[in-house]
């Protein structure tokens, strides 16, 4: 395989050597390497999906943290490989993870989709003829990798994923596929979700609330329904007695993952945080309304035509009425 690169990547010499003296058809196994949460699993699923297509005689194998098990792809790979970073509350010992990691035979690929400090353990410790990955540091090119690809906050890290494919000569698909089935018919419905993985992306319970309240009486022929997630800081009893009065509000709590997908790809649009619902939701081919402030809205906004990010240019929080109108303007269009 030529390495299709001028300048917007980088290789070692070994890693141009070793991908040349590979085809797509020798390639027997690989290892994909994605510590991380629900958000990323689900911006993984292209990635899987075109790497079996690429690599037709290919065994996948996927390493995760049992930390963040959950939506984990295991329908698009051959084998699940995890590495303990806690048991029982605790953290594991540097050694019972290299344990882990060494029981990875050798492979004839490796992706780093992490770049973490669990994933570069296993990035350095796994045997495999050709290391790809996608830091932002570049000193880690040398240390772990053969072969990596530029990473940019401004482009969406589902596009970059797929660039350690498009280096390789993979072809440029024109449609980006998650592997779930597409709902055709989409309820009027509305989902909202306060929650975040950390409490600096929330925007505020009460400005849901104002927005919740508009919107139910903007259209009260739509569901306007709360999403509950499973933490602390995203359950939502509060909020739906402040909006009791309202006939069209109502709570949904959290649901296993194939069931939410389907009810997220049923539903005419999602309005959340930065967090791994809209991830999900942009899975299902959901219209998104994405609040952000505190992170880069570029990273994951894959399809400006369906999916509306509200920010402001200063970094400050959306008011109610940026949120409102986006919102307004996404389900007007559909």
């Amino acid at each position: 395989m030529k390495l299709w690169f001028e300048k917007g990547a980088w290789a070692s010499k070994q890693g141009i050597k070793s991908a040349g003296r590979m085809s797509p058809e020798s390639v027997k196994s690989i290892v994909v390497i994605r510590h991380a949460a629900i958000g990323d699993m689900m911006v993984l699923r292209p990635f899987l999906i075109q790497t079996r297509s690429f690599f037709p005689n290919a065994t996948i194998t996927l390493s995760i943290v049992n930390t963040y098990s959950y939506g984990a792809p295991v329908d698009l790979v051959d084998r699940i490989h995890v590495v303990d970073k806690k048991i029982e509350g605790k953290k594991t010992s540097f050694f019972s993870r290299l344990k882990q990691i060494r029981e990875l035979e050798e492979h004839d690929i490796l992706f780093d989709m992490a770049d973490t400090a669990s994933s570069a353990m296993v990035s350095f410790f796994a045997k495999a003829v050709l290391k790809i990955g996608f830091p932002y540091r570049r000193f880690k090119n040398f240390l772990f990798f053969d072969v990596s690809v530029l990473r940019s906050d401004l482009v969406p890290e589902m596009e970059i994923l797929l660039h350690m494919l498009h280096i390789l000569g993979a072809p440029k698909e024109a449609k980006i596929d998650y592997g779930y089935k597409v709902s055709e018919k989409k309820e009027s419905r509305i989902i909202y979700f306060m929650g975040a993985s950390v409490p600096s992306k929330q925007w505020p319970k009460e400005s849901f609330s104002v927005l919740i309240r508009k919107m139910a009486q903007a259209y009260p022929e739509h569901e306007h329904i709360l999403l509950e997630g499973i933490g602390a800081n995203e359950k939502v009893d509060d909020t739906v007695s402040v909006l009791a009065d309202l006939p069209n509000v109502s709570k949904l709590s959290a649901l296993p993952l194939e069931e939410m997908i389907a009810y997220l790809g049923s539903s005419q649009t999602v309005v959340c945080n930065d967090t791994g619902i809209r991830n999900m939701a942009i899975a299902a081919e959901t219209a998104t309304v994405g609040i952000f402030f505190s992170t880069v809205p570029y990273r994951y906004l894959p399809n400006p035509q369906i999916h509306t990010a509200v920010f402001n240019s200063d970094g400050s929080i959306p008011s109610v009425d940026n949120v409102f109108e986006a919102l307004q303007s996404v389900v007007n269009r559909l």
